[in-house]
């Protein structure tokens, strides 16, 4: 199954084992959130599972590669992952903290303050860290 976005987009192929929609991501985003014991050859760009309920993180256009969230180094956080779960990567914000400053210690109430507070989103490594990539 194919997914067209628009008549001016680019096709995005479906998961091979959901359907789902996926998300384009490069190479090297792949790179760093696969364990080191997996290698990951000749692909120039790789697809983003959408789906929460999907075991796939990443799969390659022709759908001959998929690449499991049990092979990541990161959880990815809209997936259906036990706590802790990831909000901020670069800065390895939990989405715990973020609700511990909201309301328990109530010293955040914006972004801004979350931003001052925990780090989160302030980083500029999501390339890399961050499994949807930068």
């Amino acid at each position: 199954m194919i997914i067209e976005l628009s008549a001016n987009s680019k096709v995005i192929p479906a998961c091979p084992v959901c359907n789902g929609v996926g998300q384009k991501v490069r190479k090297e985003t792949v790179e760093h959130q696969v364990q080191h014991t997996l290698e990951i050859e000749g692909e120039e760009y790789f697809f983003l599972c959408r789906t929460p309920e999907c075991e796939v993180a990443y799969y390659t256009q022709d759908s001959k590669m998929t690449i499991s969230q049990d092979q990541l180094v990161n959880k990815i956080w809209f997936k259906n992952v036990p706590p802790p779960i990831p909000i901020c990567y670069c800065a390895n914000v939990m989405e715990e903290e973020i609700l511990y400053h909201v309301a328990e210690a109530q010293c955040c109430s914006t972004l801004e303050d979350i931003k001052r507070h925990t780090g989160a989103n302030t980083g500029c490594e999501c390339l890399t860290k961050n499994p949807a990539g930068g």
